[in-house]
């Protein structure tokens, strides 16, 4: 799951981190494994981690998922982190150091394509509308807004597969960008 990049001796990282946020069901891992794909940076998904090492403190009967233990997760990518080179995937955003991120996405997806996905797969009663209601008035957006700075953070409409792939193509571009003047 690590990448192996090289830091720079100046210590600033020889790739980007990126950070993918949204509610549940908005394609945030879809869209990570194809960017990872077409950059060669690492794909960390946030809650298989927590699940692999156990970063959690129980289950939650109600929301159906796992307590995060955010200081244990934060433990566990800080070195990685500092390495640069990784998407992080999780719906959750406010409790990551601001310096691991050089972008933050937000994926956002139509409620009623947004409801479908999260009936498929499963969602249903107070955590179907929960997450609803999440998408309805911009929590995630508003949430990377106040935890990361403004120019860091952007939006992106993520509705269907042409929508992904747009959005890996221009955050592709963002990426080899991101690299030029380190290359130099």
């Amino acid at each position: 799951m690590v990448a192996a990049v090289m830091v720079l001796e100046n210590g600033k990282r020889k790739n980007p981190n990126i950070l993918v946020t949204g509610t549940p069901g908005t394609g945030k891992t879809t869209m990570c494994t194809t960017l990872a794909e077409a950059t060669q940076l690492c794909h960390i998904n946030i809650g298989e981690l927590v699940k692999e090492k156990n970063l959690h403190d129980g289950w939650d009967d109600e929301l159906d998922c796992y307590v995060l233990n955010e200081d244990l997760v934060c433990d566990e990518l800080e070195d990685v982190m500092e390495e640069g080179g990784n998407i992080v995937d999780y719906h959750g955003c406010d409790f990551f150091p601001e310096r691991w991120f050089d972008c933050v996405v937000v994926l956002q997806t139509d409620n009623t394509i947004l409801y479908d996905r999260l009936s498929r797969r499963g969602y249903k009663d107070s955590k179907l509308s929960n997450n609803i209601e999440c998408e309805i008035f911009q929590v995630l957006l508003e949430e990377a807004k106040d935890s990361y700075s403004e120019e860091k953070v952007i939006a992106l409409k993520s509705d269907n597969i042409d929508d992904i792939s747009r959005n890996v193509a221009t955050l592709t571009d963002w990426v080899r960008n991101w690299s030029l003047p380190s290359q130099s």
